[in-house]
């Protein structure tokens, strides 16, 4: 299936998220922080999806989305946030810059796998 990075600065967050995908057959890579997300997007061109927790300790929201777009810009890089941000305001500029589709945290796994699958499947399609 796809090469998938999930940010989040919570171990519960980053637990639940793995597995529910992992159980889809996707590859799941672990970051804590935005800062070895950066570093991880740059050692793998393979990574099509990042699922990105939108405020975290460091480096901002908005920053990773900008930064990880830059570094992925010659690849089909998607991001998906799950946040409990939920803000018209902050969503819009995020869409703006470049998030592909937004969660509001608690979320159902059901929903996660979904919105993943409609994600790859764009990718895949290109």
């Amino acid at each position: 299936m796809s090469n998938i990075l999930v940010v989040d600065d919570s171990p519960a967050v980053l637990k639940i998220v793995r597995l529910a995908l992992s159980s889809q057959g996707h590859n799941i890579i672990i970051c804590e922080s935005g800062e070895i997300a950066l570093e991880t997007l740059k050692t793998n061109p393979k990574i099509g999806l990042g699922i990105f927790d939108f405020n975290m300790p460091g480096i901002s929201g908005i920053e990773l989305i900008q930064k990880s777009k830059k570094i992925m810009a010659q690849f089909k890089f998607k991001i998906l946030i799950l946040s409990v941000e939920n803000k018209p305001e902050i969503i819009s500029k995020a869409l703006l810059e470049g998030v592909d589709a937004w969660i509001v945290k608690p979320f159902k796994n059901e929903e996660l796998i979904k919105k993943v699958n409609e994600l790859v499947e764009v990718n895949d399609s290109l």
